[in-house]
Protein backbone atom coordinates (compact mmCIF):
# COMPACT_ATOMS: atom_id res chain seq x y z
CA UNK A 1 0.00 0.00 0.00
CA UNK A 2 1.60 3.67 -0.97
CA UNK A 3 0.82 6.42 1.54
CA UNK A 4 0.25 9.45 -0.98
CA UNK A 5 2.02 12.96 0.29
CA UNK A 6 -0.59 15.58 1.44
CA UNK A 7 -0.57 17.92 -1.48
CA UNK A 8 -0.31 21.98 -0.59
CA UNK A 9 -3.60 22.80 -1.23
CA UNK A 10 -5.30 20.16 0.47
CA UNK A 11 -2.90 21.13 3.92
CA UNK A 12 -3.81 24.72 3.34
CA UNK A 13 -7.64 23.75 3.11
CA UNK A 14 -7.29 22.30 6.69
CA UNK A 15 -5.08 24.90 7.96
CA UNK A 16 -7.82 27.41 6.85
CA UNK A 17 -10.51 25.62 8.43
CA UNK A 18 -8.74 25.04 11.79
CA UNK A 19 -8.01 29.17 11.28
CA UNK A 20 -11.61 29.76 11.03
CA UNK A 21 -13.12 27.74 14.05
CA UNK A 22 -10.22 29.21 16.20
CA UNK A 23 -11.47 32.88 15.02
CA UNK A 24 -14.27 33.14 17.96
CA UNK A 25 -12.45 35.01 21.32
CA UNK A 26 -13.19 33.21 24.37
CA UNK A 27 -14.94 35.08 27.15
CA UNK A 28 -11.68 35.44 29.01
CA UNK A 29 -10.65 37.50 25.69
CA UNK A 30 -12.86 39.90 25.46
CA UNK A 31 -11.39 43.58 26.65
CA UNK A 32 -11.63 44.73 29.80
CA UNK A 33 -14.86 47.07 30.75
CA UNK A 34 -18.41 46.59 32.95
CA UNK A 35 -19.63 43.00 32.38
CA UNK A 36 -22.14 44.54 30.03
CA UNK A 37 -19.58 45.74 27.85
CA UNK A 38 -18.04 42.39 28.27
CA UNK A 39 -20.95 40.38 26.92
CA UNK A 40 -21.96 43.25 24.27
CA UNK A 41 -18.61 42.64 22.64
CA UNK A 42 -18.80 38.89 22.53
CA UNK A 43 -22.03 38.95 21.14
CA UNK A 44 -21.25 41.31 18.88
CA UNK A 45 -17.85 39.43 17.92
CA UNK A 46 -20.20 36.44 16.93
CA UNK A 47 -22.99 38.91 14.92
CA UNK A 48 -19.78 40.10 13.06
CA UNK A 49 -18.59 36.60 12.14
CA UNK A 50 -22.13 36.02 10.88
CA UNK A 51 -22.57 38.84 8.66
CA UNK A 52 -19.14 38.69 7.10
CA UNK A 53 -19.84 35.26 5.79
CA UNK A 54 -18.49 33.04 8.47
CA UNK A 55 -20.15 29.49 7.75
CA UNK A 56 -19.67 29.03 11.72
CA UNK A 57 -21.90 31.77 12.67
CA UNK A 58 -25.82 32.63 12.44
CA UNK A 59 -26.59 35.69 13.30
CA UNK A 60 -28.49 36.42 16.23
CA UNK A 61 -32.01 38.24 16.58
CA UNK A 62 -30.83 41.44 19.09
CA UNK A 63 -32.41 43.65 21.49
CA UNK A 64 -33.64 46.58 19.98
CA UNK A 65 -31.98 49.55 20.64
CA UNK A 66 -31.88 51.40 23.61
CA UNK A 67 -33.07 48.07 25.38
CA UNK A 68 -30.24 46.43 26.50
CA UNK A 69 -28.16 49.21 28.09
CA UNK A 70 -25.60 51.78 26.55
CA UNK A 71 -22.49 49.90 27.97
CA UNK A 72 -23.74 46.95 26.31
CA UNK A 73 -24.24 48.28 22.97
CA UNK A 74 -20.54 50.51 23.12
CA UNK A 75 -18.92 46.57 23.46
CA UNK A 76 -21.40 45.11 20.58
CA UNK A 77 -20.75 47.70 18.36
CA UNK A 78 -16.91 47.65 19.30
CA UNK A 79 -17.09 43.72 19.18
CA UNK A 80 -19.32 43.55 16.23
CA UNK A 81 -16.33 45.99 14.10
CA UNK A 82 -13.80 44.12 15.07
CA UNK A 83 -14.42 40.53 14.29
CA UNK A 84 -16.21 41.69 11.12
CA UNK A 85 -12.98 43.04 9.79
CA UNK A 86 -11.31 40.08 11.59
CA UNK A 87 -13.37 37.19 9.37
CA UNK A 88 -12.28 40.02 6.31
CA UNK A 89 -9.01 39.80 6.39
CA UNK A 90 -9.29 35.90 6.77
CA UNK A 91 -11.09 35.57 3.67
CA UNK A 92 -8.72 38.19 1.56
CA UNK A 93 -6.19 35.48 3.07
CA UNK A 94 -7.65 32.65 1.83
CA UNK A 95 -8.40 34.17 -1.51
CA UNK A 96 -5.16 34.99 -1.79
CA UNK A 97 -4.29 31.44 -1.66
CA UNK A 98 -6.91 30.11 -3.71
CA UNK A 99 -7.93 32.52 -6.39
CA UNK A 100 -7.19 31.41 -9.90
CA UNK A 101 -3.92 32.81 -11.20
Amino acid sequence: MRIRPRSTRELAIVAAVVALAACAPPRFASPPGPYAYRQGWHEGCSDGYAVAGSPLYAQKISAAPGAVGAAYESGWQAGFNHCNASMGRIQRGIHVLFAPS
